[in-house]
């Protein structure tokens, strides 16, 4: 860590623990009457703040308590606002009149960080989030949400492409195996695949229609690994209503199927 200059004219404490990156000045720098001396200096002048001029030409100037927004002059021109916690910062960007994030910025969370749009203290916009278990989001946000179109990865490798509604998966999206391979393509609602899609099984067999809250529901065609084909009507996930189911040697069953049995089961 930098050391702060001994510019005592520009430097002051309120309690002997250390603002943001800043480290208490060794007693042969400063002493206790000295620092008081400066205390009661900065609180008559400037209450609640503090400038700190660092030996590598950085300047911070901001709240005198290890909480708080500040300011981060680098000795290279750029100019860095923020809010701090227990010294460390955790946010980085553009704030509002009233310190909110509001506009760019990074944010450091216990679980990962944000980089992207705020808008009045709430992630806004476009931004991708990472988690420390390394999976990640990335596309847009509304009121602190995952909410338009984005990208969502998984430690697995897995993924999600599409719309998102209130952190869920919501309108048209693709998910994908850690391959690469399309798992399921289509509607989505609530998280769930939901209107119509197509869901490639691991066994081989293929799914095109119909969903409701992740069941195979109205009317779909299933191709089977084994090429056998079923094209009718299903309910809550299996074959109910009419239908024709065509087997490998080309032979045609049609009629009505009744909880995923076949016509010729009734008999």
């Amino acid at each position: 860590m930098t050391q702060p200059t001994t510019n005592h004219s520009s430097t002051a404490y309120r309690s002997f623990y250390p603002p943001p990156h800043l480290l208490i000045l060794p007693s042969r720098h400063l002493n206790r009457e000295r620092i008081a001396t400066l205390i009661n200096h900065q609180m008559n002048t400037n209450p609640g703040t503090v400038t700190i001029n660092y030996s590598n030409g950085n300047v911070y100037e901001g709240s005198f308590q290890p909480h708080g927004i500040g300011k981060l002059k680098y000795a290279d021109g750029r100019i860095s606002n923020g809010i701090w916690k227990n010294g460390t910062i955790i946010y980085e960007g553009e704030l509002a009149d009233n310190g909110e994030p509001h506009g760019r910025g990074r944010w450091t969370y216990s679980n990962g960080f944000y980089e992207g749009e705020w808008k009045n203290g709430l992630r806004h916009g476009e931004g991708m989030y990472k988690w420390t278990d390394g999976s990640s989001y990335s596309g847009q946000w509304k009121d602190d949400k995952k909410h338009g179109v984005g990208v969502k990865k998984w430690p697995d490798g897995s993924s999600y492409d599409g719309e998102w509604r209130e952190n869920k998966k919501h309108g048209k999206g693709t998910k994908r195996h850690a391959n690469g391979d399309v798992w399921y393509t289509g509607d989505y609602r609530d998280g769930r695949p939901d209107g119509v899609g197509t869901l490639n099984y691991t066994n081989g067999d293929v799914y095109t229609g119909q969903w409701r809250a992740n069941k195979k529901h109205g009317r779909g065609l299933m191709t089977y690994a084994n090429e056998e084909i079923y094209e009718g009507e299903w309910r809550v996930g299996v074959r109910h209503g009419s239908g024709s189911f065509m087997l490998t040697n080309g032979d045609v069953i049609t009629g009505e199927w009744i909880n995923d049995k076949m016509p010729l089961d009734m008999y």
